[in-house]
């Protein structure tokens, strides 16, 4: 289901990057790019956590919690609301999402053993 979802959400900011005219074009659609990249694996990353039991470690909810509140405040610019993302620095945004991408695909794999077993 978080697949399906995620899978709309990227089409409809690849119609919404369509729709937008103007200069900076190429640095949403670069940020569409790396927010596609990082999406899923943040859905992955909560899917797993959540079936093995790493949401009730703190430190692990509070990185996922921080990430959808990221990946939300981008996606929604790219998608509903492109006035949000007026006054941000799109460079920088593209360049924590890409460091970011490392990161969660490390959680990733942290969070795809049991809580318990984790060592």
């Amino acid at each position: 289901m978080k697949k399906l979802c995620s899978l709309l959400v990227a089409l409809a900011m690849c119609a919404s990057l369509v729709a937008c005219g103007g200069s900076d074009n190429s640095q949403l659609e670069k940020l569409a790019e790396v927010y596609n990249q990082v999406a899923p694996l943040y859905n992955e990353a909560y899917t797993t956590a959540e079936q093995n039991g790493w949401l009730a470690d703190e430190q692990t909810a509070a990185e996922l919690e921080a990430l959808s509140a990221t990946l939300s405040y981008v996606g929604s610019g790219l998608t509903e609301d492109a006035s949000k993302l007026e006054d941000t620095d799109i460079d920088a945004l593209i360049e924590q999402l890409e460091v970011l991408q490392p990161a969660v695909e490390e959680l990733v794999e942290r969070v795809s053993v049991p809580y318990g077993d984790a060592g």
